[in-house]
């Protein structure tokens, strides 16, 4: 366009490149002077003007000291035409002529151009020439502009339709997420909903059934039908419900345990059945009571005397039924491997064994569970324990030592039928590898969802009986394998019989059968035997379990 062209010769005239006439129109004269601004070939070309024009001086220097030195010696006479003529004839003539006519070829043909070259002072035809050269240049200028232009506005438009592209697509992402949001939202509403209504046929189901199972206990013969001289006397126990709050620590849901092959070959990290949880404060301050029944479920749980187990007033027992956990502990999912029995006997290792010679009434039992590994075989216990087992419920240190650290004579197998239970998590595959292996019996595995069950029973009915006023218990890790054991069995046998377990306190029998008096470490700082006793006691109200001790 005019204006580029504008443009481009003020670019032109700033760079100081001056075509034309070495003379201007006006007719004064000007110092010719190189353009700032010239390419490197105009460069190039003067340097070859410059090294023409030396070489034509040169020649001319050469052609005027050969014409002199010709007229010297001859006869040191001017040099004229008409003397070389004479003097030469024809053939100077010739000489002369060709001499002028190459000076005159040589100041019209090679100086002049090179001298308007240099300066600027060329022809017309070369001016019109480098005229048409810079148009030319400036024309290619012009169209490089227009085409980094034209690239410019491209890229602009590009980048432009890129974005409208990206806000687009992340609109319709976002609708999409949006609507995914309501799916999963809608679906988990819908499953909850499905959830509630499946726990509600699950506790109908459980109502109905729970009368149906303690038919068939009350049925079934009580602690072996022992005399009642032989049956636990109760009384009331003082200091059950505390009313006052106790705060339990955060805890990190894992403890360390030594391998299965000793504390020399390391440790290993293992989840605790409590489990993770933050600071909290655990409360009996303000007790929840809602009705009489509760209130009679109450007295029942201070004092079993007052619970009238044997009474066809089952008041107290529906009230026990109604708490969170104790339907469960009944009527939840039986562990594989465990036949469904008439009568079980689950005999632990408490001290009040010893009191009396229940062994003939444990020894009736269709299945006796017996607490890990304790003098099994001394025959001086008998009396008091009996000697059927068909059953074992082995804790993680007891299994250590039945499977790989003590010898194997040491705790040699009841009898040829007997089964091993393995609860505690750490490096459980294992035990139960070798138990099997070297002591050559079944052993039976309580897989996670089995405990995962049986310990949400345990929480809830810890959380009821907090309400209640009980507590607050001792915190704790671990089950005892005593209660791992009650409630297993109690999901697969009609009638459960407890012998051995602490459910009244301030008896002067030893901490255990064997004689001692104080428990375990582990026992005092994984065990929270408070909440055990009372979930004891909870499951007598309930029909659950008979205390035979």
């Amino acid at each position: 366009t005019s204006s580029k062209k504008e443009k481009r010769e003020r670019e032109r005239e700033r760079g100081g490149i001056m075509r034309g006439s070495f003379f201007t129109t006006n007719g004064s004269a000007h110092n010719a002077r190189f353009a700032s601004g010239t390419t490197g070939v105009h460069k190039r070309k003067k340097m070859i003007l410059l090294v023409l024009l030396f070489v034509v001086v040169c020649l001319v220097c050469g052609t005027w000291t050969f014409r002199g030195s010709s007229a010297e010696g001859k006869n040191d006479a001017p040099f004229t035409s008409s003397s070389y003529s004479k003097r030469s004839g024809g053939k100077g003539m010739m000489k002369q002529t060709f001499l002028d006519s190459f000076e005159k070829e040589v100041h019209e043909h090679v100086l002049e151009p090179i001298v308007h070259g240099l300066f600027g002072g060329g022809s017309d035809d070369d001016t019109v020439s480098d005229e048409d050269d810079g148009d030319d240049d400036s024309e290619r200028g012009g169209e490089k502009e227009e085409e980094e232009d034209e690239t410019i506005a491209a890229d602009a438009n590009a980048d432009l339709k890129y974005r409208e592209e990206n806000e687009k697509a992340e609109m319709h992402d976002e609708e999409e997420n949006q609507e995914a949001d309501g799916y999963e939202v809608a679906t988990m509403e819908k499953n909850a909903a499905i959830e509630r209504e499946v726990r509600l046929e699950e506790t109908a189901r459980k109502a109905s059934n729970m009368p149906k199972a303690f038919a068939i206990h009350r049925g079934n013969a009580k602690c072996a039908n022992a005399p009642k001289e032989m049956l636990p006397r109760f009384s009331k126990q003082i200091g059950l419900r505390k009313k006052e709050s106790k705060v339990l620590p955060a805890k990190a849901g894992y403890v360390g345990v030594s391998r299965i092959d000793g504390a020399t070959k390391g440790t290993v990290r293992v989840r605790t059945e409590n489990g993770p949880r933050t600071k909290k404060v655990e409360s009996s301050a303000n007790p929840t009571v809602k009705n009489r029944d509760e209130e009679a479920l109450i007295a029942c749980l201070e004092d079993l005397s007052k619970c009238q187990l044997d009474s066809e007033n089952d008041s107290i027992r529906k009230a026990a039924w109604k708490l969170g956990g104790t339907m469960d502990a009944k009527l939840g999912k039986s562990l594989a491997g465990i036949e469904r029995k008439k009568t079980c006997a689950i005999v632990g290792n408490g001290g009040t064994l010893m009191a009396k010679e229940y062994g003939q009434y444990i020894d009736k039992h269709d299945v006796v569970v017996r607490i890990n590994v304790l003098d099994n075989n001394n025959a001086k216990f008998n009396a008091s324990l009996g000697q059927k087992a068909t059953h074992r419920v082995l804790s993680y240190k007891m299994s250590k030592d039945v499977c790989c650290l003590q010898p194997a004579s040491k705790h040699p197998p009841d009898n040829d039928e007997l089964i091993y239970l393995a609860w505690f998590p750490a490096m459980r595959k294992q035990l139960i590898s070798r138990l099997a292996k070297r002591q050559k019996r079944k052993v039976i595995e309580m897989h996670d969802a089995h405990l995962k069950s049986i310990i949400q029973s345990f929480k809830k009915m810890r959380e009821e009986l907090v309400r209640l006023g009980f507590g607050p218990f001792e915190d704790w890790e671990y089950m005892t394998s005593g209660m791992h054991a009650v409630l297993t069995f109690a999901r697969s046998c009609e009638t459960v019989d407890v012998y051995g377990f602490t459910t009244d306190s301030g008896g002067k029998e030893p901490y255990w059968f064997t004689g001692r008096k104080v428990a375990p470490r582990s026992g005092r700082t994984q065990h929270a035997w408070d909440h055990e006793r009372m979930i004891l006691r909870l499951l007598a109200a309930s029909g659950v379990v008979n205390v035979c001790t």
